[in-house]
């Protein structure tokens, strides 16, 4: 590969003992990273490496799949029956508020994680 066509082909080489290369590697786990030049990068521009926690996301889309057949379940009635019962609509207006609901507070608690 020719060095020239690479964006950034300024090189920079570190020294590290032993213990200072486990201690680096330790960092790199526990930041979710496996490449060290990201993570060098990351950790020299911006002074730190951000870890975002996509447990939350997962849980905020289980809770929205659950609402998803709800509705889902609704409409198949309603094309069935061809009409449409005050229930219907209320419970459905319920179930949008659960999402709502949901995603809010999946924000609310990620911008408090890293405020």
């Amino acid at each position: 590969m020719d060095i020239v066509k690479r964006e950034r082909y300024v090189q920079k080489i570190i020294r590290l003992t032993p213990t200072e290369n486990i201690y680096i590697k330790n960092k790199m786990d526990n930041a979710g990273r496996k490449n060290f030049n990201a993570f060098a990068l990351e950790m020299l521009i911006q002074g730190q490496v951000t870890i975002v926690d996509f447990k939350s996301l997962s849980d905020l889309k289980i809770a929205i799949d659950r609402v998803g057949k709800n509705v889902n379940q609704i409409a198949k009635k309603v094309n069935e029956s061809g009409n449409v019962s005050k229930n219907d609509i209320d419970e459905t207006k319920n179930l949008l508020k659960k999402i709502e609901a949901a995603v809010y507070q999946t924000i609310q608690t990620e911008y408090k994680k890293y405020k």
